[in-house]
């Protein structure tokens, strides 16, 4: 019972130092408009730093591990930036569904990432890091690595993807009952043409462009996150990980052979790929420990 109310207790908070200082903002991408969520707390302020926000696979800025760990730096006086990837659409809200028409691309983020990155700049953010979640977390380590001098402080990649040929094969049979490369290599030969009911990332049945469909499902060590630390020369970075993880089952494997001074890691205990509730607050603990003397 005591648990359940220091839960409750800290939801409560973390709602409270959220909601009263958030605001959505917009950004112009061409025809475009991306949307933020800024969360300034009351007693911070940009010019101390703020922290970009990446969601995982087709997810949001409001995703529940994304504003849980943005209300957790709030309550530790961190301001942060949760954004929403466009996937190709103009103010997109929630979760991207199956039945939309697919034409974003995963190499789509780092461009985002980076005009956000510009207005945090203008906004008067004095030092940036990013910080991304799942698929998002692969993302800010491809932007980190190709981010200008001095663009980043510090990274921070939350149970970032994994890779291998051999789990993407047995993924896809298992889901789709079908052979991944060999849907790839027909998918390759069709350009930017829709493949209508056609499997897609989690969708059973979609309508997606032939080169969306290659980008996401082709064969792509850089989709394997521990596989660019080794010689990771970008922002001094932060890799977290849950315990209990059972999306990528093999990350704290593959992160003991990381040997790069730039690259921390740490094991959240009895986590799993979510980090809700109390996970969260062990993010922000962990993230704030991280950032402070890259913030001050």
């Amino acid at each position: 019972m005591q648990r359940i109310f220091v839960l409750l207790l800290a939801l409560s908070l973390s709602a409270a130092a959220g909601e009263a200082a958030a605001k959505t903002v917009r950004l112009a991408d061409g025809d475009r408009i991306l949307l933020g969520r800024l969360l300034v707390p009351d007693g911070a302020s940009l010019a101390d730093g703020a922290v970009l926000m990446v969601h995982g696979s087709m997810a949001h800025l409001g995703q529940e591990t994304v504003a849980g760990v943005q209300n957790a730096l709030a309550e530790r006086e961190l301001p942060s930036l949760a954004i929403t990837l466009s996937l190709g659409e103009s103010a997109r809200t929630g979760m991207y569904p199956c039945e939309a028409v697919h034409r974003h691309k995963h190499s789509n983020a780092v461009r985002e990432i980076g005009l956000w990155r510009d207005w945090l700049d203008r906004q008067g953010a004095g030092k940036v890091a990013v910080f991304g979640h799942s698929r998002g977390g692969n993302q800010i380590v491809h932007y980190a690595l190709k981010a200008p001098p001095g663009a980043l402080v510090a990274a921070v990649a939350l149970a970032p993807a994994t890779w291998s040929a051999e789990r993407a094969d047995s993924a896809y049979r298992t889901r789709h009952k079908r052979d991944r490369l060999a849907d790839v290599k027909a998918a390759a030969a069709r350009g930017d043409a829709l493949l209508r009911d056609h499997p897609f990332l989690s969708c059973p049945s979609a309508t997606v462009a032939a080169s969306s469909f290659v980008d996401y499902h082709r064969n792509d060590p850089g989709r394997d996150t521990p596989g660019l630390l080794g010689a990771y020369r970008g922002a001094p970075l932060l890799v977290l990980a849950g315990r209990e993880d059972r999306v990528v089952p093999d990350l704290i494997a593959k992160m003991a052979g990381v040997k790069n001074p730039r690259v921390g890691f740490a094991v959240v205990e009895e986590a799993d790929h979510m980090f809700l509730d109390f996970y969260a607050e062990d993010v922000a603990d962990r993230m704030a420990e991280f950032l402070e003397d890259k913030f001050r």
